[in-house]
């Protein structure tokens, strides 16, 4: 039988089978703010992931093949089980739905948490799981009302990275981008829900010294490729690819645009009020609940182009934005989503409640 090491201090285990995106980049940064902690970690990922040194700077990394096979997920989860014991952690917090199928199972020296960053579509391999974590109120509410307890969903929202103080912005020229130009940028995977068609339509209304820079891939780039054709504004429509480190992008831009038309928090509206942009978006439930409408941000209707228009407009394509726009973002961001705040309702969750169960 596995024996833990010695030490002390928290220990939590991660189990994370994403790729490449928004709930693996803030999986990095708390892992890293926890590690800043002293709070000691192991991670079982799938192979060849792109972030995989990052992580293993400080965390221990195994990387293992989760097989599809009802079979075989039992002798993986036993397998990733006795590595948890042996490294001697009491808290398990498995990222998005697909980690379920592989958590411990839960007792007295193990208690299991589940990260949810999207909306939930049924629990029926959630049978390894204590307690859900949402990253907004409105994952929670759909959680709550498809039948999961109360009493055992937490909301805890994300932090983004201060950006460097010296951080130099990306040279428009090398994106055939004007100097002079208003810039909108957007951010995400190239599917439905995110709507680039709608900022893409947007454009073709706006003038024609306003530039969008999109910055992903997915499976609808072409499409949208197609579109900016068709629309006339392939020229000022900039598709930049997929960036693991999109800030010097950001503070090479004017504005910030979510145009989604399903999404959970929109990490990207802090990414944004992180580089110091206004921010418009349309009314989706992760913005909607961010945003405070002509304080911190605009809001216009879900797939309403004219109305995306109208608040890109109102920021100023002439860069002439309310003054306090992107500054009460900023500050809003600085109150409510700073690693400190987040970090402590983690430790809170994670680790205190469980201190004090044992009276400690």
């Amino acid at each position: 039988m596995a024996t833990e090491r010695p030490g002390s201090g928290n220990k939590i285990a991660h189990i994370h089978l994403g790729v490449d995106g928004g709930a693996e980049k803030f999986f990095l940064r708390l892992s890293r703010a926890l590690a800043k902690r002293g709070v000691e970690q192991i991670a079982f990922i799938r192979k060849n992931r792109p972030w995989r040194d990052e992580l293993a700077q400080h965390c221990e990394v195994r990387e293992l093949k989760f097989s599809r096979s009802h079979f075989k997920r039992h002798f993986v989860r036993w397998g990733i089980s006795r590595e948890i014991r042996s490294f001697g952690a009491k808290v398990t917090l498995g990222w998005m739905s697909p980690a379920s199928k592989w958590m411990p199972k839960p007792g007295p020296n193990m208690r299991t948490f589940l990260r949810l960053g999207d909306f939930p579509d049924g629990f029926h391999t959630y049978g390894n799981v204590q307690n859900l974590i949402g990253n907004t109120p409105e994952i929670i509410r759909q959680a709550v009302d498809m039948g999961w307890p109360a009493d055992r969903a937490h909301m805890i929202s994300n932090f983004v990275d201060p950006l460097p103080e010296d951080l130099k912005p990306v040279n428009r020229a090398d994106y055939n981008t004007p100097d002079d130009a208003t810039v909108l940028i957007s951010l995400g995977r190239f599917v439905e829900r995110k709507r680039f068609d709608l900022l893409i339509k947007a454009l073709a209304k706006l003038p024609e010294n306003v530039h969008a820079w999109l910055i992903g891939d997915g499976e609808l780039m072409d499409d949208m490729k197609l579109l900016a054709g068709e629309l006339g504004v392939q020229d000022r429509t900039h598709f930049l690819g997929w960036q693991r480190d999109p800030s010097t992008f950001l503070k090479a831009a004017d504005i910030l645009v979510c145009p989604a038309d399903d999404e959970p928090l929109g990490n990207v509206v802090l990414e944004g009020w992180n580089a110091g942009l206004p921010v418009v978006a349309t009314d989706s439930p992760g913005p909607g609940w961010l945003i405070e409408h002509e304080k911190t941000g605009l809001l216009s209707p879900c797939g309403d182009v004219d109305g995306l228009v109208r608040s890109i407009d109102a920021v100023g394509v002439s860069i002439t934005a309310p003054p306090d726009l992107a500054q009460e973002g900023h500050k809003f961001l600085l109150a409510q989503f700073s690693e400190t705040s987040i970090l402590g309702k983690y430790e809170q969750l994670l680790f205190r409640g469980a201190q004090e169960n044992r009276g400690t």
